[in-house]
């Protein structure tokens, strides 16, 4: 809004920035259209994620790795359909006898580089554009534009060719600036007929590479103002203190000065357009005439803004705004450049106005040589520098603070040798037309043969020397401007050669050798330029120079090397995780596993674990992600408990679970997401067993706390189905993957697993079984049920009732005491006799003719057999202890019952006895009342025969037990055995149990 009120916004000058990125070269266009088409057929979802777009509010780093999967993965479409492609070829000529040409896979690629120029362009206007995106309206970051203009110039150049965007990086030779056409051979061509068949590129002509490049890079200079020029008129009027465009007022040329000049009776002075320029460039002129400072700068605006428009080459646009605001005698004045054509129209003395455009452009800048640099200079600076472009005249242009950044002076070179071009054209045609003035062909006017004109000399498409000119501005930001290192990066690229290779290690060395954070983007850039140089060009790649102080022994590559860098930068952030396994699968097979494995350990959360392993599935090699997860979780679970810290994303432990062996048990969730993993998860599911088992205490293996980890791990953490699925993958599978599982394998690890899996049961059995131990008493009082005053009968029968309430009681004591005791023998019993031994190393017992086994294998088979000789001892001691304890309380039980009830309670026991015996036998009353005290498991004998049968357990060879005790433990064995054949003795014939209980409680 101006200051009348009035909008005044020309949509017509507005675009997207989709429309200011520079059209590339049609003809190439059409080819590399022609052969995509042929070779692959990408489809509209993936052409839309390479398309440059805008990423407002998108992680920058998130549209980087986004940018580099398309890129990465449409490469490989084309590389695999050229392949199939070939193998058709292949077998076509198999079947009709034909001898295989090796030149049919290099014209294969030569097909495929029109494709390949397609992907590679859009990847490079995607990274241009995520750039672009990150500069909004509030901070117009110049690191964020000068790096996007950088991606910019490769995608512009890139678009002629590898050859235009690595030019002469081998050390060839630059080849000379050729035309597609002599002009001395086109008499009775017109001017821009002439033009147009010299230096557009055909496509009967292999083009000129100075050329095309000098096109490309002027293309992107101009986009570069013409993104310039839609970020200023989105500022325009936006609380902005400098509009880009003078108001509506100035339809009507100059009006404070008119009117000024009317107030002041000066309607009788001369007046003329040209009155202001004159009264600066002659101060004595009569025709006198100084603007309104409103006036003044308003003229400034319009004429800045000119300026803008024809560097972005939009001069029709610049025409058109002069004609709007009130002045269109000043496109009269810069439209003189146009060629003549064949139907006339252009300008036949163009070389004559563009020789005085130089006069008067210099002078100009000398007159506004000297001033500041400020935010809008005088009109007089603005209209020199546009005469200054209109005339390649790159020292003026250069002296004019006007062009006070690197990309004004770098388009005023690259502007000029397009246009000093042009003109050597046309001049070599007017020459053979003075020479050829006979035959009927005259010069144009003004164009007859003379003396120098002055014109300004090129470089014939040398870029190198042509930007060496910046070096001689007189602005500092210009000359500054080239130590900036995006900035050193276009150049290097304009110029090629050696400037390249030396820029990217120069950046690469800067990159490697910063730690700082501020410095990460300047990474990321570094990073994806190297890896787009080592996917188009790795041969090149291979020739850039390590620093001695990352790899001395130039173990590996300059790539390689950036990439171990950056993926450590992402995994040193939380929210930057997601990307880390794209940048690590471009890594040597051999820094995949070590990376990635060393990253995976600090991932904790269930929701990151799995989009890891997603990823690298897809983007690893086959069987990778199996390896990594092996290092992953085995290196967990070796954690030292006095080093651990908890991380983020990583759970609180449950309670009574110590936080170290919760981290270790977590791990095996890496293996259980997959069926394929199972195996593995059983493999390392025992390793971590195992070192519950050996790092338990001695003291503790009594204790309900004993083991608990080990018993929460299998009991809440393992999948219930893994022993099934892993025996089912691993005869499904019959993969090639090192270190694969065989069946043999998984049914000792299903072994092992089981072993430990009972022994931790049994023991969980013999917690419950000591509770309700100590928790049941085998004595308690009788409750009398007699009343005093009863007569002998009544007596009787209460008595009969208190013994019978009495019995009754012992019997759900009992009952307790037996299914708690069964339980836990029955359990400890089968983890003694187990099928093979428990915990026996099959592997340990084949034959000698097999392989050698691994590390792993034989540290497994050494733990095993420790923890036999640590645990056997305590499963057949505990075994004992239950027995004889229930031996005991039986025992005590029936003196509890002889001691209350006396000459009545050997009856009342043989009664309790017979409801736990399920022998059924005949026999006398005698001969049946000893075999009750052995047979009902209510009978302490029972249990001391039970504990008796031990011996023939620990001595069974098969059970491999006795080889697993020491020599204490089995003298303390046999001491057991002795006290529990006493026992025995004692507690089987009535005559002993019944008398020696009356006895010793009278």
């Amino acid at each position: 809004m101006d200051e009348d009120g009035e909008d005044f916004s020309p949509t017509r000058f507005k675009g997207g920035v989709e429309t200011l990125l520079p059209m590339r070269d049609e003809q190439q266009e059409d080819t590399a259209n022609e052969s995509h088409d042929a070779l692959v057929d990408l489809d509209e979802a993936e052409e839309e994620d390479c398309t440059p777009q805008r990423f407002d509010g998108v992680d920058s780093y998130q549209s980087y790795r986004d940018a580099v999967f398309t890129y990465l993965h449409n490469r490989e479409r084309i590389a695999n359909l050229s392949m199939n492609k070939l193998s058709l070829l292949g077998e076509e000529n198999s079947l009709m006898q034909i001898d295989h040409d090796e030149g049919e896979q290099t014209a294969l690629a030569h097909e495929n580089e029109p494709a390949l120029g397609q992907v590679d362009i859009k990847f490079l206007d995607t990274l241009a554009a995520i750039c672009f995106s990150q500069c909004n309206d509030q901070d117009l970051s110049d690191e964020w534009r000068s790096e996007g203009n950088f991606w910019d110039l490769l995608a512009s150049l890139r678009s002629r060719g590898l050859p235009s965007l690595f030019y002469c990086v081998n050390g060839e030779t630059p080849p000379d600036l050729t035309l597609n056409a002599d002009p001395k051979t086109m008499l009775d061509s017109s001017p821009a007929e002439v033009l147009a068949a010299c230096l557009e590129t055909t496509s009967d002509e292999p083009p000129s590479l100075p050329l095309e490049r000098l096109n490309a890079a002027l293309e992107w200079i101009q986009s570069c103002h013409a993104r310039k020029w839609e970020q200023m008129l989105a500022h325009n009027y936006r609380g902005n203190e400098d509009p880009l465009l003078p108001p509506s007022r100035r339809r009507a040329m100059w009006p404070s000065t008119l009117e000024a000049m009317k107030r002041g009776n000066a309607a009788s002075k001369q007046f003329h357009p040209d009155a202001p320029l004159l009264s600066k460039l002659r101060p004595s002129s009569p025709t006198n005439v100084t603007l309104h400072l409103s006036d003044e700068s308003d003229d400034a605006r319009l004429l800045r803004a000119c300026l803008v428009l024809i560097q972005s080459g939009r001069h029709d646009q610049a025409i058109q705004l002069t004609k709007e605001c009130g002045q269109p005698w000043r496109s009269i004045g810069w439209t003189g450049g146009e060629p003549l054509d064949d139907r006339g129209n252009g300008n036949p003395t163009r070389r004559l106005w563009k020789r005085q455009c130089r006069v008067v452009a210099e002078k100009m800048t000398r007159m506004c040589h000297g001033e500041e640099e400020k935010r809008l200079h005088s009109s007089l600076a603005y209209e020199a520098a546009i005469l200054a472009l209109l005339s390649d005249n790159v020292d003026c242009a250069l002296s004019n603070p006007v062009f006070s950044t690197w990309e004004d002076a770098v388009h005023a070179i690259l502007s000029a040798e397009r246009g000093i071009i042009e003109e050597d054209v046309l001049r070599c045609h007017n020459d053979a037309r003075v020479e050829a003035c006979g035959e009927g062909s005259f010069p144009y006017p003004g164009m007859e043969r003379g003396e120098d004109d002055g014109s300004p000399i090129g470089f014939d498409g040398d870029l190198d020397g042509a930007l060496q000119r910046l070096e001689g501005s007189s602005v500092e930001n210009v000359r500054e401007g080239s130590g900036d290192p995006y900035r050193s990066g276009m150049r290097s690229f304009l110029v090629g050669r050696e400037a390249l290779k030396n820029y990217i290690e120069e950046c690469s060395a800067l990159a490697l050798e910063w730690d700082d954070e501020d410095q990460a983007s300047f990474l990321r850039f570094v990073v994806h330029l190297v890896l787009y140089v080592d996917t188009v060009l790795p041969e090149f790649s291979l020739q850039l120079a390590v620093p001695d102080s990352v790899a001395p022994d130039g173990s590996v590559s300059l790539c390689e090397a950036l990439l171990l860098k950056y993926t450590a930068q992402l995994s040193s952030r939380r929210e930057r995780w997601a990307y880390v396994p794209l940048y690590t699968s471009l890594l040597s097979n051999e820094n995949i596993l070590a990376k990635f494995s060393d990253f995976l350990v600090h991932v904790h959360s269930d929701r990151e674990r799995q989009m890891m392993l997603r990823q690298a599935r897809e983007l690893f090699p086959a069987g990778f992600d199996r390896y990594v997860l092996r290092n992953v979780v085995r290196e967990m679970i070796q954690c030292d408990e006095e080093e651990w810290k908890r991380e983020a994303g990583e759970d609180l432990p449950p309670a009574g679970i110590p936080a170290s062996d919760a981290r270790m048990m977590r791990s095996i969730l890496w293996l259980c997401y997959y069926p394929e993993h199972r195996a593995d998860a059983l493999v390392c599911a025992n390793i971590l067993l195992r070192r519950f088992l050996l790092t338990s205490g001695n003291n503790d293996q009594y204790s309900k706390n004993f083991m608990v980890s080990a018993k929460f791990f299998i009991e809440q953490i393992l999948p219930r189905d893994i022993l099934e699925t892993a025996g089912m993958q691993t005869k499904e599978n019959n993969d090639d993957i090192a270190g694969s599982i065989t069946v043999q394998l998984v049914q000792n690890l299903q072994a092992e697993f089981l072993s430990i899996n009972r022994f931790l049961q049994a023991h969980t059995h013999y917690v419950h079984f000591n509770d309700v131990m100590s928790r049941t008493s085998p004595c308690h009082q009788s409750e009398s049920k007699s009343v005093r005053g009863s007569t002998p009968y009544e007596t009787e029968i209460a008595h009969k009732l208190e013994r019978n309430a009495f019995r009754q009681k012992k019997v759900g004591l009992c009952k307790i005491v037996i299914e708690y005791s069964t339980k836990v023998s029955e359990a400890l019993i089968g983890v003694l006799t187990i099928g093979g031994g428990w915990l026996v190393d099959q592997t340990s017992y084949r034959s000698n003719q097999e392989e050698d086994k691994s590390e792993e294998a034989e540290a497994r088979s050494e733990e095993m057999e420790e923890i036999r000789s640590k645990f056997i001892p305590v499963a057949i001691f505990m075994l004992h202890e239950v027995l004889n304890k229930t031996a005991m309380w039986m025992e005590q039980m029936i003196y509890d019952t002889l001691d209350q009830f006396g000459s009545s309670a050997p009856d009342m026991l043989l009664s309790l006895l017979s409801t736990f015996d399920e022998s059924n036998s005949r026999s006398t009353a005698s001969e049946a009342t000893n075999k009750l005290l052995t047979t009902s498991r209510a009978a302490p004998a029972y249990w001391h025969k039970k504990a008796l049968s031990l011996s023939g357990i620990v001595a069974n060879d098969g059970h491999m037990l006795h080889h697993a005790l020491s020599e204490n433990d089995t003298r303390r064995f046999l001491s057991l055995m002795a006290d529990s054949q006493v026992g025995y003795n004692e507690c089987s014939k009535a005559v002993t149990l019944f008398d020696v209980g009356l006895v010793s409680n009278a």
